[in-house]
């Protein structure tokens, strides 16, 4: 505790009528700033000089961590199925396509908003009906598609109804359609 009386604590200015006493900084704060000094140190030496990973490292890693090898997929397992046509499939199907979000880049219609129309003999990544099933499946994480929609698992019974549902609108003009993108769209013949 500063023993100085408070006449020898006033300094020599005043503003407004107000006087500044010259009072010590508390305990507790000047060692926080210590430890601060000391902290900053310590980050320099790790990081800049001892090889620490730097935020781009990090940033690098944890990309690699969440990369899409590590999303559990469905595997199709018969490489022979076909569409599904019956009614209830179909509305199944198209119940699906609005709830895993589909519907949000590839409209509601299939005639595409930022993600391609559907209803087009146009595609970028096959066009057969299994290969459409593991496209669902996996993603395209690096063109903003992520598995299944928005990631919730589907079964392989509901990845056939919601890609049943996407080929039964095949060739159905939806007023609105987006254009064919002929540097990244091919027209696409099933195998």
């Amino acid at each position: 505790m500063d023993k100085r009386s408070e006449d020898d604590k006033l300094m020599d200015h005043e503003y407004d009528g107000i006087r500044e006493l010259d009072n010590h900084m508390p305990r507790w704060w000047v060692l926080g700033f210590y430890f601060t000094i000391a902290f900053a140190a310590v980050y320099l030496v790790y990081y800049h000089f001892a090889g620490g990973p730097l935020s781009v490292k990090e940033y690098e890693m944890e990309m690699a961590a969440a990369s899409p090898k590590k999303v559990e997929q469905v595997q199709v397992a018969d490489t022979k199925l076909k569409p599904l046509t019956d009614a209830a499939a179909l509305a199944a199907g198209e119940k699906l396509f609005v709830s895993q979000t589909c519907s949000a880049c590839h409209n509601a219609n299939l005639g595409g908003l930022v993600g391609p129309n559907l209803t087009d003999e146009y595609w970028m990544h096959g066009c057969d009906y299994t290969t459409v099933m593991a496209n669902v499946s996996k993603g395209f994480t690096q063109k903003g598609m992520m598995p299944y929609g928005n990631g919730k698992p589907l079964a392989e019974a509901e990845l056939q109804q919601l890609v049943s549902y996407v080929f039964s609108k095949k060739g159905s003009n939806p007023a609105g359609a987006k254009a064919i993108d002929p540097e990244r769209e091919k027209k696409c013949t099933p195998k």
